[in-house]
């Protein structure tokens, strides 16, 4: 079913015209959602019994910042690519994953760069996208405790979800600041290149950002399409800045 959600999401895409870049319209207000504040603190970032790419764990200290409460809507993204800030997905027209309030996927990095830029905005770096998404305790999921597949779009959910959820749901799956659905519904584009070994070679202990090149960025949070264990907050993977995919998504970050 993925592989012919990505050619059909290639197809659409390309009955669009793209967007010109030379003077997009403002974004209105309802572009850009509601946002919650992080406070300054103390966290650890990696899991020692994870991946490979997880550890050794890095003790970190945060400065306050912001990110949104939920991931970039289709509706926003569609107010986007109207003011001709954004090419469309190839999902917009999709019965399910285009829905208004589902999460916009298929978005490639370029594009969700180019709509938090333009809401005033900009994407989390890795380190704040964990930090949201897990406080300051060790919490393996955004709630404490085991795996509860009530709590997340997973494939481990057996909910009325077999792709993606409204962005608004599970609430009951929170993380300690508010932050809804940052483990399943739709992976996230970070702003970081992905560097398999970074956590070994890396320096910075204050809000720190990521390596300065790479060939691919890091995706968090897992999608509908995964299990337990690749929805856990310290997981990592990485994807090609073009990658068009049905299961990411991404939301917003501001200092």
């Amino acid at each position: 079913m993925k592989r012919t959600l990505l050619l059909a999401g290639l197809l659409l895409s390309a009955c669009y015209s793209h967007a010109r870049r030379d003077a997009p319209a403002q974004p209105p207000s309802t572009a850009a959602g509601e946002m919650v504040t992080i406070p300054g603190g103390n966290f650890t970032m990696g899991d020692r019994n994870g991946e490979p790419d997880e550890y050794p764990e890095r003790s970190l200290s945060m400065r306050s910042y912001r990110i949104d409460v939920t991931e970039v809507s289709n509706a926003a993204f569609r107010l986007c690519v109207l003011a001709r800030a954004c090419d469309p997905s190839g999902f917009l027209d999709h019965p399910v994953l285009g829905q208004d309030d589902h999460p916009a996927v298929g978005v490639p990095f370029a594009d969700a760069s180019r709509f938090c830029t333009w809401v005033g905005r900009r994407l989390p770096t890795e380190a704040e996208w964990e930090y949201a998404a897990k406080g300051t305790d060790f919490r393996k999921w955004p709630w404490k405790g085991a795996f509860d597949p009530k709590k997340v779009n997973s494939s481990a959910a057996g909910d009325d979800h077999p792709l993606t959820a409204p962005v608004g749901a599970y609430p009951e799956g929170a993380s300690p600041f508010g932050a809804l659905n940052m483990s399943g519904n739709a992976a996230e584009w970070v702003t970081d290149f992905f560097d398999p070994t970074y956590y070994r070679t890396a320096t910075n202990t204050t809000h720190p950002s990521g390596p300065t090149s790479g060939r691919e960025r890091v995706i968090r949070g897992g999608s509908y399409l995964d299990g337990s264990h690749l929805v856990r907050v310290s997981a990592r993977r990485a994807k090609l800045e073009t990658e068009v995919d049905n299961a990411i998504g991404f939301r917003c970050a501001a200092d």
